[in-house]
Order: C-alpha cells, then sequence, then structure tokens
C-alpha cells in the first residue's frame, strides 16, 4: 500500500491545492457589505486546506515507509486484496444512503447525524461473540464521539457557515 498511497497523496495534494486556489479567486462579495464568511469560497477553501493537510500527513507516511520506490519489484504486491474491502465499501454505502435519503429531512438533523455516527461506529468496531457487556467501552465512546461530532457539526454549520440545516 505504501506505493499506493505515495501516488495517491501527490494527486490529493495537487487536487487540494487547486480547491484551495479556486476558492481562493471566487469573489468575495467586500463590496456589497457581505459577511465574509459567507462568501462562496469558504467553505471549498477550508475543505481544500484539511485535504492539503491531511495529503501531506499520508505523502509523509508513505516516504517514511519507502512508496517513492515505486520500480522496486517486492516491496508492495500490489495484487493482494483484503477479501473483506468489498463487503465494507458496500455496508459503507448502504449506511450513508440510509442517512441521506432515510433520516435527514424526516428528523432533526443533530439526531440523524448522531445516529449515523454512531451506528457507523458500532457497526465496524463491534466485535461477533464477544458480549456486549464486554464492550461497553467501545458503544460509551461510540456514543460520546457521535454527540460530540453530531454537536459540532451543526454548530459550525448553523452558526459559522449560516447554512439552514433540515
Amino acid at each position: 500500500m505504501v506505493k499506493k498511497d505515495f501516488i495517491a497523496s501527490i494527486v490529493l495534494i495537487a487536487f487540494s491545492i487547486s480547491v484551495v486556489v479556486s476558492s481562493y479567486t471566487m469573489p468575495r462579495l467586500e463590496r456589497r457589505g457581505i459577511d465574509p464568511f459567507s462568501a462562496p469560497g469558504v467553505v471549498p477553501g477550508m475543505i481544500g486546506m484539511i485535504l492539503l493537510c491531511l495529503s501531506l500527513i499520508l505523502f509523509v507516511r508513505s516516504i517514511r515507509a519507502g512508496g517513492y520506490r515505486l520500480f522496486d519489484a517486492g516491496r508492495d504486491s500490489g495484487g493482494a486484496e483484503n477479501p473483506g474491502a468489498v463487503q465494507r465499501v458496500l455496508l459503507t454505502l448502504l449506511i450513508s444512503l440510509g442517512y441521506a435519503v432515510g433520516l435527514l429531512g424526516r428528523i432533526d438533523y443533530t439526531a440523524a447525524t448522531l445516529l449515523y455516527i454512531f451506528g457507523f461506529i458500532v457497526l465496524f468496531e463491534y466485535r461477533r461473540g464477544v458480549s456486549p457487556l464486554r464492550q461497553k467501552k467501545m458503544l460509551g465512546r461510540a456514543l460520546l464521539l457521535a454527540v460530540i461530532a453530531a454537536i459540532a457539526t451543526t454548530l459550525v454549520f448553523r452558526k459559522l457557515f449560516l447554512v439552514d440545516l433540515p
């Protein structure tokens, strides 16, 4: 994976830089007296900056693991796939569609997001064959993370970006 991470990080760095530059060149609407945080390039710019930071972290990690040696034989098999990966991707798509189609707009945004995040974490962290009592710590952390993320997301979109949420 280190070679794939190296290549992916370069592509993501280039993409995120283009997003940041494009968002910076968007009109700021200062002449109309509009709040600077409601300018059309603010959200894409922030997302581009976050993506750039994460891409740089991936880039550094792949270099440390030797991913820059693209043509060395035997370093990265490339063909060994994880058989459960397809199932996890399909499950992620199913959960996300359930959130977008089934929950959003039907119940409060914060509650829908909390349920989505909690369900997602529990679904992927739950261990079969282990009693729920022994997994209390995971369930508690999942609930805590879901509450914090749902409230933070709601506040950021409502207060900072001034977006009306469903």
